[in-house]
């Protein structure tokens, strides 16, 4: 990433009013249509895909939480618990490149670059293999010594381990479809990456139902089975995306030779994905000192019960991650077009409906906590500690909407070393200090965690605003 030396960009988006000239045309699927057709035809699409991807990890849950009898439960739940945070780990890994290239792509279709976007897909994909094996290998090697970090101990402690273990065989296929994905919705193409994803969910559900309830020797192996459930899923994830990227159905297309290294492009690819990595490292980071608190207060089923709520939680996220989704592709196409007016409307426009729509799930979370959470798990213990974690977080809902899609459309336009600033003095200064004084200093346990997780979460959404109306994001290039 660098920025731009042109003086008069410096000013651009204080000397261009709205109004001063017609909106420039985009390409593609997005060609003719007006900002709410785009923003829909953007967003309808990865909501229904994170509605899929969201139920592959839950269905995992479900079925931990179900396992007998119920200390099994609550020890699968434990150990599913971190694991989902190492889970959370590779995909933010992949999902750095995923942002450099969709960077890069969203450009090269705004500008009518067609052959740059296939350069910057097969760039990508290469990309993507090297880092899916880099963090597969050293997830398979540590595993062990990441659950007992955690608080991990006896059955939880060996369950955690298999699980990531046998997950951590397919990363590579994961990152092919994470970035596979991020490429395709970057040249304006959401619907096939849903479908992409809807076949994965089947496959997670019928796989894991075979491999933890089905006939032996196919059958009978819990845990294990739930994790070579979510493996195969991935493995036929990543098939179908690189046929659908070969064939070309869409504006890019995937060919042999794209995939040789071609050090300019995958270059350009690297300097916006390496200030997204820092950040996602840290944000893991942090958020992974907060599950070792949590794992502190030594208790049994405080994380399977802090994860339950995380989850839960995370449902309204979906529609705010669609629409940052939406957010980040306009301001990319728009800037590739040269018109930063409409790309700052755009993300302005995603933002509003995001917090709107996230607020509302935050009433459900703090009229009726209790519901929620026994629908999804039988656990006694889950069903005690979790509603109460899911009350708090509901009243920050708008602040996180904010958050998540102004930051998705500064990335958006190749700025991401100021979002990994902001990410790292919030949740460094503000969040972990938070969660050890309310959780631990002060004694309120677990839910005094959760206060502070989610008074850093209202300061996150604040800065992150100030950094868009400021608009320097504006200048950055790549």
């Amino acid at each position: 990433m660098r920025r731009s030396t042109d003086p008069t960009s410096k000013t651009i988006a204080a000397t261009v009013p709205a109004d001063a000239a017609l909106p420039k045309a985009l390409g593609g699927k997005l060609a003719g249509l007006s900002l709410r057709r785009q923003v829909w035809v953007l967003a309808i699409w990865p909501l229904l895909e994170q509605v899929m991807a969201f139920l592959v990890g839950t269905v995992d849950m479900v079925l931990a939480a179900r396992l007998q009898p119920e200390q099994l439960a609550i020890a699968a739940n434990d150990a599913l618990g971190v694991a989902g945070y190492v889970g959370w780990l590779m995909g933010m890994m992949m999902g750095a490149v995923g942002v450099g290239a969709s960077a890069l792509v969203a450009r090269a279709i705004g500008g009518r670059h067609k052959r740059l976007a296939n350069a910057a897909l097969g760039q990508a994909i290469l990309l993507a293999l090297v880092v899916g094996f880099a963090i597969g290998l050293v997830v398979f090697v540590f595993a062990g010594g990441i659950a007992q970090l955690a608080g991990m101990s006896g059955q939880a402690l060996d369950l955690c381990r298999v699980y990531l273990r046998i997950i951590t065989i397919a990363a590579p296929m994961s990152a092919i479809l994470f970035v596979g994905g991020a490429c395709l919705r970057a040249s304006g193409d959401t619907r096939t990456p849903f479908g992409v994803v809807v076949v994965v969910n089947i496959v997670n559900i019928a796989a894991s139902l075979l491999f933890v309830y089905g006939p032996g020797p196919i059958g009978g192996h819990g845990v294990a089975g739930i994790a070579a459930g979510t493996a195969l899923a991935w493995v036929v994830g990543a098939i179908l995306t690189l046929v659908v990227l070969a064939r070309g159905n869409s504006l890019i297309r995937l060919r042999l030779a794209r995939l040789r290294p071609h050090w300019h492009t995958a270059r350009r690819i690297v300097r916006v994905s390496v200030p997204q990595l820092i950040e996602s490292l840290g944000i893991w980071g942090g958020n992974f000192l907060v599950l070792i608190i949590i794992g502190g207060l030594a208790k049994d089923g405080l994380i399977g019960s802090h994860m339950w709520a995380v989850r839960i939680e995370s449902a309204s996220f979906l529609p705010g991650f669609a629409l940052a989704g939406a957010a980040s592709i306009l301001v990319g196409q728009y800037l590739g077009a040269g018109d930063p007016v409409m790309a700052k409307r755009s993300a302005l426009y995603c933002c509003a409906i995001a917090a709107a729509v996230m607020s509302l799930t935050g009433l459900l979370f703090i009229t009726v906590p209790d519901l929620l959470i026994s629908t999804f798990t039988p656990v006694e213990l889950h069903q005690k500690v979790a509603p109460q974690l899911l009350w708090v977080c509901g009243w920050v809902q708008p602040f996180f909407a904010v958050a998540i899609v102004l930051s998705h459309a500064i990335k958006g336009a190749g700025d991401t070393r100021s979002t990994m600033v902001i990410g790292y003095v919030s949740l460094f200064l503000i969040r972990l200090p938070l969660a050890y004084l309310l959780g631990v200093t002060y004694g309120l346990g677990i839910v005094g965690v959760w206060y502070g997780l989610c008074g850093e979460m209202a300061v996150r959404g604040l800065l992150f605003a100030a950094r868009f109306f400021q608009g320097g994001w504006l200048r950055t290039q790549v």
